[in-house]
């Protein structure tokens, strides 16, 4: 059961419903779970019978361009500009309520007059909407899509399944983190009888690596180091990394986790180099330490176990910073 009462899922679709060319947002770098959320949400909106216009701060991380590739998504700067967003007659925001995971429109959605909803898992939450589907029981904001859907016995087309099972599937580590309750996977098994191929996904998602992400990963864990007995470790990129791989900003997904597969480390920090901005630091655990209350300290937020935060300094200064918060838990 979700927490989330159905007369609100009704409130929020009868909004979306009566939306014509809703501006659907999710936060910057987007991950799995925020690409699955905003995918499967275009499939539904479409169905109903609107223009959604779905836009994304950062590219697609590479590992997902098989889902987005097909029907491209824009990128605020590049292919879309504020000035595009005038027709916006409504904006729905995904898998996060943080102004600081939607700087680029940050100040645009202070001020607009048309009504927001946002959907989330996350416990962080400080972007105001006319409405909130906030489920912090779910392991993932497409779980929370998902329930909405089903709810409200809307239509999931191929795109919208596989994207939903995508989203699911990286934000519990393919049903390997503790957040993989019945729920996460008795949605997973309904996903599949619907037609979805787990297997064909596995492969495509983490067997397509390009060589410049395999790199990275290389250059990553060169830079490893250990502390508090190997309870600790952190790791850093910097910007000769990237030139030196031949590597983009979404080769750094899920490098944060390898060091966790060492037996005695709890906490897992990536801190990489920005090219014009804040040091964006990555922060894991897998036993009891709080990362979300860290990042939170730091500007950022997330999960217990999953979080990250843009920190402004050079990158060594931000990495002592962050060290010593991070031992003195």
């Amino acid at each position: 059961m979700t927490p989330i009462p159905p007369a609100q899922f009704q409130q929020a679709a009868t909004a979306v419903q009566s939306w014509r060319r809703p501006l659907v947002l999710t936060h910057t770098r987007p991950d799995g779970d925020a690409l699955g959320a905003v995918l499967a949400m275009r499939s539904i909106l479409r169905s109903l019978g609107s223009s959604p216009l779905v836009v994304l701060f950062d590219p697609a991380p590479a590992a997902f361009g098989f889902m987005v590739e097909p029907d491209p998504l824009a990128v605020f700067g590049r292919d879309v500009h504020a000035d595009d967003l005038a027709s916006v007659d409504g904006v729905l925001i995904l898998d996060t309520c943080a102004f600081a995971q939607l700087t680029p429109l940050a100040e645009w959605l202070r001020s607009a007059s048309v009504p927001v909803i946002a959907v989330d898992h996350h416990v962080t939450r400080d972007v105001p909407g006319d409405m909130h589907l906030i489920d912090s029981t779910a392991a993932a904001a497409t779980l929370v899509v998902y329930d909405w859907a089903r709810a409200q016995g809307w239509l999931l087309d191929a795109a919208a399944l596989t994207a939903l099972f995508v989203g699911l599937a990286m934000d519990t580590g393919w049903f390997a983190f503790s957040n993989t309750d019945p729920r996460a996977l008795e949605a997973a098994a309904s996903l599949v009888r619907q037609g979805v191929d787990a297997h064909d996904l596995y492969v495509r998602v983490y067997q397509g690596d390009s060589a410049a992400k395999v790199r990275m990963l290389g250059a990553a864990l060169e830079t490893l180091e250990l502390h508090q007995d190997g309870r600790i470790a952190i790791m850093q990129l910097d910007r000769p990394a990237f030139e030196r791989c031949g590597a983009e900003p979404g080769d750094t997904e899920g490098i944060v986790n390898e060091p966790l597969r060492i037996s005695s480390v709890d906490v897992s920090l990536l801190l990489v180099e920005g090219v014009d901005g804040p040091v964006r630091v990555s922060f894991r655990s897998k036993r009891h330490a709080d990362v979300a209350t860290l990042a939170a300290e730091f500007g950022g937020g997330g999960h217990r176990s999953a979080a990250g935060a843009r920190i402004a300094g050079a990158l060594a200064e931000v990495k002592n910073r962050v060290l010593a918060r991070t031992l003195s838990t």
